[in-house]
């Protein structure tokens, strides 16, 4: 007879596959318990790790609970109190539905769940696929224990990150689902130690200031639209708070922390008249989406939807949130069309390579001498106008000149003093708990190479006990740390040189001329001169442009008058 090549899986087996898919590491399980958390209509939930939640994770909460029937059931796969039939696939309200979150875990830990309606308490721990139950308290609610997190699969434990990025996406999760839930008080203890919590008093905005702080919340602009099918609310950042990545931006749709790519660009397009470049925006947004026109069911960890809306959403989107950032006397766009423009480079490796960029980008100007540009006026408080000796109008902007001015400044200084002082009056830096768990030892060293020595002062503060000479630490020295941080947790391998570079061009940026400031006519000329004793006058360190040119022969021809 022959051997079947085919074969049926164990029900274990099975499981440690699905695992695969919905426990991709501990930030994955505590996503999926906090959601059943909620699902059980839970007003308070408290979130235990230990060793980045390798070895512990405990989620308790004051849920309905479930009695011993239900409690079986949990653990079997595809088992779920959210969905009964293929129609109610198409119109989920709840944050789990598939059935799978409870058995995957348990297939790769020691499973553990406490559970009662306010009656008899049942218990339930499942570990190599075999199930033991006891009798518990009768505390209403359910306590989800999972241990020794893929001590069973030790390739996959192999592939876990380090524990500070691992903790760090624990935070994130967390961090998410308070703001998402703001009625629901939320705990959070790592080693035993408190991270946040979170009030429950369904304020947003207390949310924010509980995990990111007083400075921050107070920087932000009320954002509320609603539109046939869809109501959106939140707030939004003012551009001085900007960040240099991306993950200052949180959407939600129903109570999901998701991303949607076209939601995501409308609200990046809408703030890029307001932001340098390679800067991004601290948004928080909920959007409240009638279920029918979502499905959630797209992606194995539930962090993509699909919005049947989704293009005429992004286009009002866009257009009312650009909308409610110039009503907040921010920076007008300019609304003319750039005839000529100097490409933009970015910081170069070599000075060979930035010369290179320069003398390419010089093709498009008609010679002129350094220095003999001559200022005739100042366009909204932001551009330079000047006229060229032999007939061309170059508008200058004038934060970005004076941005590459202090940068080529700050450069000699560096060059020629690389010493650094304590500020004369403590300074402190507060960071958020996820940015305080990625501030390695290696960061440190990293910060210290650049003059900036930093000193735990308690939760998630830290005193500035050295800053560069070159920096103004009253003024600047937080901001400037912060960036320098932000760099570093994006970039763990970035060289001390380019790192130099970087916190060179921050500062410069951060103590320039801003924008809506007036000038003399002479402080202007005296800025334009100052630009073209620079080596690289025509961009900033950022890779802004720092002047736009129309040549004569394109002014003639605008108005038709090659003719003459």
């Amino acid at each position: 007879m022959n051997t079947p090549k085919i074969n049926i899986l164990s029900t274990q087996l099975a499981n440690m596959i699905a695992a695969g898919e919905v426990v991709e590491r501990p930030s994955s399980v505590i996503k999926e318990l906090m959601e059943n958390s909620i699902d059980a209509q839970a007003t308070r939930i408290e979130v235990h790790l230990k060793n980045a939640g390798r070895t512990s994770i405990e989620i308790i909460d004051n849920g309905i609970g479930m009695n011993q029937d239900d409690l079986s059931l949990a653990i079997q796969r595809h088992a779920t109190s959210k969905i009964l039939n293929e129609q109610d696939l198409f119109r989920i309200k709840t944050l789990g539905f598939r059935g799978e979150a409870l058995p995957a875990i348990a297939s790769v830990s020691e499973l553990t769940i406490t559970s009662s309606t306010g009656e008899v308490g049942y218990q339930v721990t499942v570990k190599d696929g075999e199930e033991s139950y006891a009798l518990a308290p009768a505390r209403k609610g359910t306590i989800v224990h999972v241990k020794e997190l893929f001590y069973n699969t030790p390739a996959r434990l192999k592939y876990l990150k380090n524990d500070y990025i691992e903790t760090s996406s624990c935070i994130d999760v967390v961090t998410r689902i308070a703001l998402a839930f703001p009625s629901i008080s939320v705990l959070l203890t790592i080693d035993e130690k408190e991270v946040f919590s979170t009030a429950g008093n369904g304020q947003l905005l207390s949310i924010i200031q509980t995990i990111f702080g007083q400075e921050l919340a107070t920087k932000l602009i009320p954002f509320q639209k609603s539109y046939t099918d869809v109501k959106v609310e939140g707030f939004l950042g003012q551009p001085e708070i900007s960040k240099s990545h991306r993950y200052g931006l949180y959407t939600f749709v129903n109570g999901r922390s998701v991303v949607m790519p076209k939601i995501n660009q409308a609200i990046l397009e809408a703030y890029k008249p307001f932001l340098p470049m390679m800067r991004y925006p601290v948004v928080y947004l909920k959007f409240s989406i009638d279920p029918s026109l979502l499905d959630v069911n797209v992606h194995p960890a539930k962090r993509e939807i699909r919005f049947s809306k989704e293009d005429l959403m992004k286009t009002i989107l866009l257009e009312d949130i650009q909308k409610t950032l110039q009503a907040s006397n921010l920076a007008a766009h300019p609304t003319f069309k750039q005839t000529e423009v100097i490409q933009p480079f970015t910081l170069q490796e070599s000075k060979e390579e930035e010369i290179a960029v320069i003398e390419q980008l010089a093709l498009p100007f008609e010679p002129e001498q350094q220095t003999t540009l001559k200022v005739i006026g100042q366009l909204h408080a932001l551009y330079i106008i000047c006229e060229g000796l032999i007939g061309g109008i170059y508008l200058i902007d004038q934060h970005a000149a004076h941005e590459r001015v202090n940068y080529e400044k700050n450069l000699k200084l560096l060059k020629e003093n690389r010493h650094r002082m304590e500020p004369l009056i403590p300074l402190l830096i507060d960071l958020n708990p996820a940015q305080t768990k990625r501030l390695t030892p290696s960061i440190l060293s990293r910060l210290e190479s650049v003059g900036v020595v930093l000193e735990p002062f308690g939760g998630n503060s830290y005193k500035i006990i050295t800053i560069p000479t070159w920096v103004n630490a009253q003024d600047n020295g937080p901001l400037f740390i912060e960036d320098l941080l932000m760099q570093l947790m994006d970039d763990i391998h970035m060289d001390e040189d380019k790192l130099r570079l970087y916190a060179i061009a921050t500062h410069s940026c951060k103590t320039s001329i801003k924008a809506n400031q007036s000038l003399t006519l002479t402080a202007l000329q005296s800025l334009v001169d100052q630009l073209f004793l620079c080596t690289y006058p025509y961009s900033c360190p950022h890779g802004r442009p720092t002047m736009i040119q129309w040549s004569k022969y394109q002014l003639e021809k605008m108005f038709n008058r090659t003719g003459f």
